[in-house]
């Protein structure tokens, strides 16, 4: 019984999480639409661009609903070719249903894939580096490490859109969060972002 109550719980969770992420998106392509009237076939090196960022811990026996981390982000990137770029961003979150616990960290990308700097679908592959801080009322931790992901999207004239996810080195999370017979074993970020290209 108590199996079933909580796996409704989850479910109606993710449910709201898809509208929320949906209606996020909507807006946001709203507010582009503008941009994409220009016309212009030359690759475009940089983008700037706003998202949804989500950050998601699991240990060896579930996943905890409050260790998930919602909120936005803000990222640049630059397209050397259009099969290598790097990405930068920066994120602010709320976790869980926590209102006095609160993340803020930045990530640098290396990425390899194609299409990331001309007109249509793309997909990439990479790598790189985060650090935040996690605060709430009993002080502050900071977490850091490598972290492995990639991501898939499409590039109209002006405007990007962009999936991606990351997989994290657990070690930091391990040594705040774990606990013998249940230590972490992923932390994973998922981010939606619509970027204005240049």
């Amino acid at each position: 019984m108590f199996q079933l109550a909580s796996r409704s719980r989850d479910l109606i969770i993710f449910s709201n999480l898809c509208v929320l992420m949906l209606l996020r998106f909507l807006t946001l392509s709203v507010m582009f639409i503008p941009l994409i009237t220009y016309s212009e076939t030359k690759p475009k090196h940089i983008n700037l661009g706003i998202g949804y960022y989500t950050v998601q811990i699991y240990d060896e026996i579930y996943s905890y609903d409050s260790d998930r981390l919602n909120g936005v982000s803000l990222s640049g990137s630059y397209m050397f070719s259009d099969k290598v770029a790097l990405r930068g961003t920066f994120y602010s979150l709320k976790r869980g249903n926590f209102d006095n616990t609160n993340t803020d960290g930045w990530e640098v990308l290396a990425y390899y894939g194609r299409g990331m700097a001309t007109q249509g679908g793309k997909w990439y592959i990479g790598g790189g580096y985060f650090s935040e801080q996690w605060n709430d009322v009993a002080g502050s931790n900071t977490f850091n490490g490598l972290q492995l992901g990639g991501g898939f999207g499409y590039n109209w004239e002006r405007v990007a859109f962009d999936m991606l996810l990351h997989l994290r080195d657990t070690s930091d999370y391990d040594n705040h969060f774990g606990a013998p017979g249940a230590e972490i074993n992923t932390a994973g970020v998922l981010s939606i972002m619509l970027s204005v290209r240049f």
